[in-house]
């Protein structure tokens, strides 16, 4: 799987994330791809390279987008945006983000504004140049193959009201700059594409690019974005703990099955011994965090404990895919974890292994070993 990185601690505009994204594509099949889009003006686009540096390190080279329209329209209106795309012979996916990229676009403008979304006029962000550079992003993004994106926190200073109302529920740096160096259309992108936002995934690097923004009274004004194959899946997860000395083991059984129920991914109990010598368990819950309030609810319905502590961690897993092999006693699936394209693990499904043990009456072990025998994937 190709994963990608933005590195936007020091803000981003929309030529930034395309003038990035496209120094690692070929410029003619962008040009191939946004053909399909009748854009309210006709217009140029070339992909400019500049010196930048900063004062700790050497000059390098980073790239401008610039798009020129034929002629600048006043504003254009929500609804005008949503029919030039839906009316396009893009690919319906590209569609839908491009789409999904402006209705955050508006609802952000909307409570920034307290205007109702059908009667939205966008100025800046609905002129022909931040139309293009919006669905530039999401057909460099497809033409790189990239299937999951993943961002620093974002860097702002001097921000627009729609800017901060996009904000919420992202990882934001507020940065001691003079000028707005996050805009709305770089916001309302990262948003409505970026998969998750924190540390940047292991991965095999394919490529590599700088966008540069027009202002050069910040240095040095520049966004990094990197892309490769996946070594392994990154995810948040949430992880939910409680201690508890006055709980009956019996319960354990119901309390493993309502927490699977809800959507654990694991529970797991520890001993340990704590004050006045009494036995103590450890319950702990791993979960996605859009499940954790319901695994907070059942715990506390389900066990003894007064109090439950929770925090956010990045899981790392493999990819995961089911072959078939054949052996004496039929055909077994084996998972694989991969690493890459490596495979690293193979294990016999278990349930499967189990039933076929009773229906040919042999020691369950005997039938995964058979199985991990015929398991001679390259």
């Amino acid at each position: 799987m190709k994963v990608a990185y933005l590195d936007v601690r020091n803000g981003c505009a929309g030529d930034m994330i395309v003038a990035a994204l496209a120094s690692c594509c070929e410029m003619s099949a962008l040009r191939r791809e946004l053909s399909k889009v009748k854009f309210p003006s006709s217009y140029t686009i070339r992909l400019h390279s500049v010196m930048r540096s900063s004062a700790s390190s050497h000059a390098f080279r980073a790239y401008r987008f610039i798009v020129t329209p034929e002629r600048h329209e006043d504003c254009a209106s929500y609804s005008a945006i949503r029919t030039v795309f839906s009316n396009s012979a893009l690919d319906s996916n590209i569609k839908k983000d491009i789409l999904r990229i402006y209705e955050i676009l508006a609802a952000a403008e909307s409570r920034a504004h307290g205007e109702i979304k059908r009667n939205l006029h966008f100025h800046e962000v609905g002129q022909t140049d931040a139309l293009v550079e919006i669905a530039s992003a999401v057909i460099l993004l497809r033409l790189l193959g990239v299937e999951k994106l993943y961002a620093s926190p974002v860097g702002l200073a001097n921000a627009a009201p729609a800017t901060l109302e996009m904000s919420t529920g992202m990882p934001v740096l507020f940065r001691d700059a003079q000028i707005e160096i996050t805009t709305p259309t770089g916001m309302a992108i990262l948003k409505g594409l970026v998969d998750n936002f924190g540390a940047a995934p292991l991965m095999r690097v394919l490529g590599c690019g700088f966008g540069a923004g027009a202002s050069e009274k910040i240095l040095p004004n520049v966004l990094s974005f990197v892309y490769g194959e996946a070594s392994a899946k990154t995810e948040t997860v949430c992880v939910v703990e409680t201690s508890v000395d006055d709980i009956n083991p019996v319960l354990f059984e119901t309390i493993i099955e309502k927490l699977h129920a809800q959507g654990a991914f694991e529970v797991s109990f520890c001993t340990a011994v704590t004050k006045k010598g009494r036995p103590l368990f450890l319950l702990r819950v791993l979960c996605l965090p859009s499940e954790k309030d319901r695994i907070i609810e059942t715990l506390f319905e389900e066990s003894t404990t007064l109090g439950i502590r929770c925090r956010e961690e990045e899981r790392f897993v493999l990819e995961r895919e089911i072959r078939t092999v054949k052996t004496k006693y039929g055909s077994i699936p084996v998972k694989l974890g991969l690493l890459g394209r490596k495979i690293v693990n193979i294990a016999p499904e278990y349930e499967d292994c189990k039933k076929v043990a009773r229906k040919y009456r042999v020691p369950l072990k005997v039938v995964l070993m058979e199985a991990l025998k015929q398991s001679n994937f390259q």
